[in-house]
């Protein structure tokens, strides 16, 4: 009997076409790519870290700007290749949030809308800035998905809709509300960290942060998770803890959306646990509108409405800091990436911008004060015009006489 592997033998043959299957299958999809969002501090380089090197001890240095780094993992389809995906995390001031949030380039844009995930990271420890960050990283993602799904569907392309079709059939086929629920077509993780701070929290406290949490979360089509003691490695005495079946459960689902996406229904490896009292952690499609409640209207479709609510009893428990809607602070680049012809040449670029910019307004004063000068000298010309025309009758004109 000839060998499995044998070239030619009929077995060789079935896996021969069985692989090119695979591939023709999974060639369309093309490199992943994810987004770390969230505010300063918030623990997105931490996260990053423990999700990509699980055992390693190091600390990461705080995020500044745009930083870049990759995974890679054996294909689905070819083991004798590795998918790649790309990871960026956002850091920096608001300011720089939204130029990158509005970028043509490097954010959700057509070639990498099919395959991107979005993970918002919130911070439990400054429970006041939840919130503000969540709904502020959501409005973005929107106005980003709807300036870029509208590219497609000015030419005729109903691929807009079929990604938000397929999120509405993978995670909510069994949901009672995925007519209500707002489907953007994309993974959207919402990552609530430092919950070992948080947990000592009065339990009012923590039923109001889950239930906005859960609220925000299912209204949007999102995975929700609490996550803690990041900066402790796995260890096999860590293996247990309920802080590292959390972190082995979100990496899990981190792997399945970046390198598998919606085609198949993502599985977590702990079932959704919905008591404030604890970790939460509810994946997108299991959580129910009427489970959660509002605080003081019935359960309706009116989405907004319902957000309100939360907001309003949020910011009770949860008023924001004073000052914390001030300038945001500007990027600063770390030392160690310094390049002293590069720095010197933006800074020349910087000085003639700046003189550029002068010149500019002054030239505009100057133009504001002449086009002043032509209105005022056109005034009086008239008014000495009318002045005359007063004064002197019209040519061939004269005094009517009364009929006798």
């Amino acid at each position: 009997m000839a060998s499995i592997k044998t070239p030619g033998s009929i077995f060789a043959k079935l896996i021969e076409a069985n692989n090119n299957g695979k591939k023709q299958e999974g060639a369309s999809r093309g490199d992943g790519f994810c987004y770390f969002l969230g505010g300063r501090s918030s623990g997105k380089s931490t996260l990053l870290n423990r999700f990509l090197y699980p055992t390693r001890v190091e600390v990461p240095k705080p995020s500044e700007g745009l930083e870049y780094t990759y995974a890679r993992k054996p294909s689905n389809y070819d083991h004798e290749k590795k998918d790649l995906a790309h990871i960026w995390e956002v850091g920096g001031s608001q300011e720089f949030a939204e130029d990158f949030a509005q970028g043509e380039a490097g954010f959700l844009n057509p070639k990498q809308v099919t395959t991107s995930v979005v993970v918002i990271v919130v911070d439990l420890s400054d429970p006041s800035s939840v919130l503000p960050t969540l709904l502020g990283w959501l409005d973005r993602i929107k106005a980003k998905l709807a300036a870029t799904f509208g590219k497609f569907e000015k030419k005729g392309l109903a691929f807009p809709e079929q990604l938000r079709q397929r999120a509405k059939a993978k995670l909510y086929s069994h949901n009672e509300d995925k007519d209500i629920v707002s489907h953007s077509g994309v993974p959207i993780v919402i990552a609530a960290t430092k919950y070992d701070t948080f947990h000592g929290s009065d339990s009012e406290v923590k039923k109001v942060m889950a239930r906005m949490l859960r609220y925000v979360a299912h209204s949007n089509g999102a995975f929700l998770t609490y996550l803690g003691n990041l900066h402790t490695p796995e260890t096999a005495s860590r293996a247990l803890s309920l802080e590292s079946r959390l972190m082995e459960n979100f990496s899990r689902l981190m792997n399945q959306l970046i390198f598998t996406g919606l085609e198949k229904r993502p599985s977590c490896k702990l079932e959704p646990h919905f008591d404030h009292a604890g970790p939460i952690m509810v994946p997108a499609g299991a959580d129910r509108f009427k489970d959660i409640g509002r605080p003081r209207s019935v359960v309706d479709s009116n989405l907004m409405a319902g957000q309100l609510e939360w907001q309003e009893l949020y910011e009770k428990f949860f008023p924001p800091k004073a000052g914390a809607a001030g300038k945001a602070a500007k990027l600063v680049i770390d030392k160690q990436y310094a390049e002293p012809e590069v720095d010197l040449m933006r800074q020349r670029k910087q000085q003639e911008l700046e003189a550029f910019l002068r010149d500019t307004e002054a030239a505009k004063e100057l133009a504001k004060k002449r086009l002043a000068a032509m209105r005022q000298g056109s005034g009086h010309q008239a008014a000495t015009a009318n002045g005359d025309a007063k004064k002197k009758p019209p040519s061939g004109s004269s005094k009517s006489k009364k009929p006798g």
